[in-house]
């Protein structure tokens, strides 16, 4: 393996090349053991030319975004680690609105489990009156790169009179991981958007996927089970009002603010509906059941521990290690499991572990 990994990394550029180099250092949640070799490909091409010599190597690739949503083990991830730096964004042409009724006629409508405590606990933030129609707006294609940082593109295409994702300002990750996951702000979904995916299979080529191709879902797609690489993502927009998406665009990055920063983001999935109405809970949110249920305020396992400014958040309130931060999720898992008989489900990725280590909280 030895002679595969120098022959990888003799034809990296080494500006862009790092060995075992801490993933802690490219996570929100600062954990994570070293790569074996980490690279930035600067384009898409590069991506892709990458990853094909790395599988042509037989060497393990792992593609790591923003570092967001991902728990990464303390002893690393090996073989290739890898991220498209590619910012590519392209505006294209605006789209017939026959194509969009197909479109949206066969998109699946998914059940959206958001929804604040009003009333009680830290968990009050709200936007359904932030909430507004766009669709009677004209329709414009926008191609984005996987690699792209969504932060940068929302604001970027606000200024340019487009708008439609404006509901999820400042939910880190680039275009990859939120097409990956399907990422959810309040009542939206991305897939509500796209329209079609370009991916890179398991032989090398570079092959176009249709919306409906995608088995969107609650926190996934078909790349949950597949082994293709998202490339870039094709959406449909609108050229809707500007001042509007901005207005809200900054108002929900407001009102998220009190989320913390050194975390993985929202650890396990909410609960379902009929989950929340036969418990005669307020909210399906994690977070009341961990704030409210099993009282869980200010609990730590070295420096990993529940967040007080969002009981769904477990921080890293130092020098918190993967296995610190397990331990948290094993106990909330069991305590909420013996309050109620749910099960909880984490929707953070957990990668370079062994079986058996998580085998029993996923």
């Amino acid at each position: 393996m030895e002679t595969q990994y120098q022959e990888l990394i003799n034809k990296l550029n080494p500006k862009y090349l790092k060995l075992n180099e801490p993933l802690a250092l490219h996570t929100t949640v600062g954990i994570g053991g070293p790569a074996d070799i980490w690279y930035e490909a600067q384009s898409t091409p590069e991506f892709i030319e990458v990853i094909n010599l790395a599988r042509r190597l037989q060497i393990p690739v792992t593609i790591l975004g923003r570092g967001s949503n991902v728990l990464i083990s303390d002893e690393g991830i090996r073989g290739l680690v890898i991220k498209n730096g590619s910012k590519n964004i392209i505006i294209g042409q605006e789209v017939p609105i026959k194509e969009t009724e197909e479109l949206e006629e066969e998109m699946e409508r998914i059940e959206y489990r958001w929804a604040s405590d009003n009333q009680k606990g830290t968990f009050k933030y709200e936007f359904k009156d932030l909430d507004y129609d766009e669709s009677n707006q004209p329709r414009i294609e926008v191609k984005i790169d996987s690699g792209v940082d969504m932060a940068f593109a929302i604001n970027f295409l606000i200024t340019k009179g487009i708008t439609g994702l404006q509901w999820y300002a400042r939910i880190p990750g680039n275009m990859g991981g939120w097409i990956y996951n399907n990422v959810h702000g309040g009542t939206h979904f991305i897939n509500e958007l796209v329209k079609s995916v370009d991916v890179l299979s398991d032989n090398g080529a570079v092959v176009t996927l249709k919306a409906s191709d995608l088995n969107f879902g609650y926190d996934k797609s078909r790349f949950h089970n597949s082994n293709e690489v998202i490339l870039s993502v094709t959406l449909n927009l609108f050229r809707g009002d500007k001042e509007k998406a901005k207005y809200v665009a900054l108002e929900w990055a407001k009102r998220k603010a009190i989320q913390p920063h050194r975390s993985t983001g929202s650890v396990f999935k909410n609960i379902s509906k009929d989950d929340q109405i036969r418990l005669n809970y307020p909210t399906a949110s994690i977070g009341y059941i961990i704030e409210h249920v099993i009282k869980f305020t200010g609990f730590k396992i070295g420096d990993a521990g529940v967040s007080k400014a969002h009981h769904g958040f477990i921080e890293n309130f130092g020098k918190a290690t993967a296995k610190d931060y397990i331990s948290v999720i094993r106990e909330i898992q069991k305590a909420v499991y013996k309050a109620n008989g749910l099960k909880l489900h984490p929707e953070i990725f957990l990668l370079g572990f062994k079986k058996e280590e998580i085998s029993d909280i996923i």
